[in-house]
C-alpha cells in the first residue's frame, strides 16, 4: 500500500525543467547553450552536492570551454542560474496539500546546493517545505541523486518502507534509481499526467 509521496524540487515544484534564464542569456551573449549544458552534465551534481559553489562551477565551465566572459557576463550567468529555479508550480503545492489531507506522508528529496536552499528554498518555498513530513537536501548531506544512500536517508527520516513510497521526479534516471531501491516512481511530465498516473498506481497497489 502506498503511504508516502516524495517530491523532487526543480521541474516538479517549479515550472522550469531547464534553466530558462541561462538559456536566454546564452542566446543574448552568443555563448553556446551546448557548452554550458555540457558543463552542467559534468559539474552540476558537485554543485548540488555542496562540493562546489555556483561561481566555482561556472569557472570550471568557462575554463573547459576556453572561454573568458567579461566579469559582468559572468555575474549575469550566476544571477540567471538562480532566477531560473524560482518559478513556482502552484498546482504541485496544491496537490501536495491535498495528498496530505488524504493521509499520505509527504517527503521532499532534491539535489540542491546549500546556498540555494538557505537563500531561496527555505524562504520562497517555505509553504512547500511546511507540508513535508521529512526532507533531504543533497547539499546538506554531501550526497546527491541518483546515489542510493540519499534515498535510504529519506526512508529513514520519513519512517516508511521503500515499497510504501512513490517518488516523483522530472529526470528518469532518478526514478530508475528510486525503483532500484525498492520505491515506486513516476516520471513527472505535467501535473495532469502525474496526478493521473498516481491514482492508477494507488489503485493497482491496493
Amino acid at each position: 500500500m502506498i503511504k508516502g509521496v516524495v517530491f523532487d524540487f526543480g521541474g516538479v515544484m517549479t515550472t522550469s525543467t531547464v534553466p530558462q534564464r541561462v538559456l536566454a542569456l546564452c542566446k543574448e551573449t552568443g555563448i553556446p547553450w551546448e557548452t554550458v549544458h555540457a558543463g552542467f552534465e559534468k559539474y552540476r551534481l558537485f554543485y548540488d552536492g555542496g562540493f562546489l559553489t555556483l561561481q566555482e562551477m561556472y569557472d570550471k565551465i568557462w575554463t573547459d570551454a576556453r572561454l573568458d566572459p567579461a566579469p559582468d557576463v559572468r555575474r549575469r550567468f550566476l544571477e540567471a542560474d538562480v532566477a531560473s529555479w524560482l518559478y513556482r508550480n502552484e498546482r504541485t503545492r496544491e496537490w501536495m496539500a491535498s495528498l496530505k489531507k488524504r493521509g499520505y506522508r509527504i517527503g521532499i528529496l532534491t539535489n540542491m546546493a546549500p546556498s540555494f536552499a538557505q537563500e531561496h528554498f527555505r524562504t520562497q518555498f517555505a509553504d512547500y517545505l511546511a507540508l513535508a513530513d521529512a526532507y533531504v537536501i543533497s547539499g546538506d548531506e554531501k550526497l546527491y541523486k541518483p546515489q542510493p544512500e540519499i534515498y535510504a536517508l529519506l526512508v529513514k527520516r520519513i519512517g516508511l518502507a521503500p515499497a510504501e513510497l512513490v517518488f516523483i521526479d522530472d529526470l528518469e534516471k532518478n526514478i530508475a534509481a528510486a525503483k532500484a531501491c525498492g520505491w515506486h516512481g513516476i516520471h513527472f511530465v505535467s501535473n495532469e499526467q502525474v496526478e493521473r498516473d498516481f491514482e492508477r498506481l494507488v489503485a493497482d497497489a491496493e
